[in-house]
């Protein structure tokens, strides 16, 4: 008899039915760490190892291979430390959305799981080596938490707005991407466009090539005036600005 496959679905709505815990909240962070780490989450001991080895190459091509520099001038982010987490979130987002579709319920949570731990240990060295550099510490409880905290929002709302519509998308964006500060609406609808045209072709990579040789390079399925991987973007964009501001002037 084969084993039943469960979704990430099943496990949400699962957790989401059971009846609260009365255990207080560390207690039961504690036993979430510790059946996680010892118990059995239903993935197969080979697979195991192959979600592991995918993972870190995923968290790293998430966090490496994307175009830093021309992303930013394309969506208008200062070269910051913040604006690296803020992209690399995005990217692991992605990522994270296009398994979703195509692993089992519990081999997906030991992928994520396993990314995100790669991502934290990676956050704090680069904290580390930046703090150095300014003498400062960015290590602090608080800088953490509030890390945290925007990779929870982040991966919530970009969930609420990418499988609604753009207009929503636009909406977590601007707090997520944006951190509800003023912005050029041009570079949220590069956003926008930059999304969902790269898990339009992360969709056409087999996930067999995605588990075994990660992202080799992030690419686009996108009408011609979208976004970011051509030298020729910010021109475009610059050119977009400009007839709006000649439309607005009634030129």
């Amino acid at each position: 008899m084969e084993d039943l496959v469960i979704s990430v679905d099943d496990i949400t709505q699962k957790v989401v039915s059971a009846p609260p815990s009365r255990l207080p909240g560390f207690l039961l962070q504690a036993k979430t760490l510790l059946r996680n780490k010892l118990g059995k989450d239903g993935v197969d001991p080979m697979l195991k190892t192959l979600l592991d080895s995918a993972s870190t190459q995923l968290y790293y091509d998430c966090a490496n291979k994307y175009d830093y520099e021309k992303l930013c001038e394309a969506l208008g982010l200062p070269d910051y430390m913040s604006s690296w987490y803020k992209l690399t979130l995005l990217h692991c987002w992605m990522v994270l959305m296009r398994m979703h579709i195509s692993l089992d319920g519990y081999a997906y949570l030991r992928l994520k799981r396993s990314m995100l731990s790669a991502m934290w240990f990676d956050v704090d060295s680069r904290l580390k080596i930046v703090g150095a550099e300014l003498k400062q510490t960015l290590t602090t409880k608080s800088d953490i938490l509030n890390m945290h905290g925007l990779h929870l929002q982040t991966f919530l709302e970009y969930d609420e707005g990418f499988l609604a519509n753009d207009r929503l998308l636009a909406a977590a964006l601007w707090r997520c991407l944006y951190l509800s500060r003023a912005f050029d609406p041009i570079h949220v609808l590069s956003a926008i466009v930059y999304i969902r045209s790269t898990l339009a072709w992360l969709d056409t990579i087999d996930i067999d090539d995605i588990m075994v040789n990660g992202i080799k390079e992030w690419k686009q399925i996108k009408p011609k005036s979208a976004v970011p991987d051509t030298e020729t973007f910010a021109e475009e964009i610059e050119g977009e600005r400009r007839v709006a501001v000649q439309m607005s002037q009634g030129t």
